[in-house]
């Protein structure tokens, strides 16, 4: 992904960009326990041009046996939609939430996976956005995407690299990386998630043996503001040497906000294991931990 661009942007350079026709705004907006609350908000008030993208309909796959909740949506699917919505090889791309950080990093990670080379999401999200008395537009948003220009010509790049299967998480399991590599899996839910106190949607309790334990939600601060970059890397200081950080959660959503957190900390070398905890726990022969670890 480029270096010139993202992984955040401000509300005063979305302000500023917002004309450009070379910009592409993306609201993905989601509530876990209320999946079309996003969607209505977005037709109450979005920012303008921005076009809506549902987290289990476009940023997700078909639910299976195994592979999770939320797997990776087909790349052709998504390119599609992304077409429909004018977007180019050659765009620029801004996501946001509600500012909770929850699930734009979901899209700004699958964008890039998709090979898209200039995506960042809005740092505080809509609510910082109309919080500071910026427009807010209500309806569709499809009438204005299509005002700006044909379908677009973006097509699939996929990296291939950015993501470890069940059998790779097995192997590192099993006995950990060859070669003497330190590879680290990062368990991005609640603590009390982890270790097995609660579990409120999967159907079992735990984590995957030698996961330590990095609440996506301590990413963010109290005003829905991303940590800059020295709190991020104070936080993630225990990662440092690793070869390769294995990021999971629940289902692969808001690990991605782990993973923007540690792009933002400096860390180039972490991966997503995109059916995370849900399907991890789908195979009845694999191991799982409760506890501190």
């Amino acid at each position: 992904m480029s270096s010139a661009f993202g992984p955040l942007v401000d509300i005063h350079w979305l302000r500023v960009n917002l004309s450009r026709s070379d910009l592409r705004v993306f609201d993905v907006r989601f509530n876990l326990n209320d999946p079309d609350q996003g969607r209505r908000a977005y037709l109450e008030g979005h920012i303008p041009g921005a076009v809506f993208l549902d987290l289990e309909r476009d940023l997700s796959g078909p639910v299976g046996r195994h592979g999770g909740r939320h797997p990776l949506p087909d790349p052709e699917q998504l390119a599609a939609r992304l077409r429909s919505a004018g977007l180019n090889h050659s765009d620029t791309a801004v996501v946001y939430d509600d500012g909770s950080g929850q699930s734009a990093p979901r899209a700004w990670w699958l964008l890039g996976y998709l090979g898209l080379e200039r995506v960042a999401v809005l740092d505080g999200g809509f609510a910082a956005w109309s919080g500071a008395g910026l427009p807010v537009v209500p309806g569709t948003g499809d009438e204005e995407a299509a005002a700006r220009g044909p379908q677009g010509n973006f097509t699939v790049r996929l990296q291939r690299d950015w993501i470890r299967d069940t059998d790779q998480v097995r192997t590192v399991v099993q006995g950990g990386a060859r070669d003497g590599r330190r590879v680290v899996l990062v368990d991005s839910r609640a603590p009390e998630r982890y270790r097995g106190e609660v579990e409120p949607y999967d159907p079992v309790a735990g984590h995957i043996p030698g996961a330590v334990n990095y609440d996506w939600t301590t990413n963010v601060g109290p005003d829905g503001r991303w940590l800059d970059p020295s709190a991020l890397r104070q936080r993630f200081a225990a990662l440092e040497g690793a070869d390769e950080i294995i990021v999971y959660c629940g289902s692969g959503v808001t690990a991605c906000a782990n993973l923007l957190a540690l792009r933002l900390a400096g860390f180039q070398q972490a991966r997503l294991y995109p059916g995370s905890w849900s399907d991890w726990c789908s195979y009845p022969e694999h191991p799982v931990a409760q506890g501190s670890e």
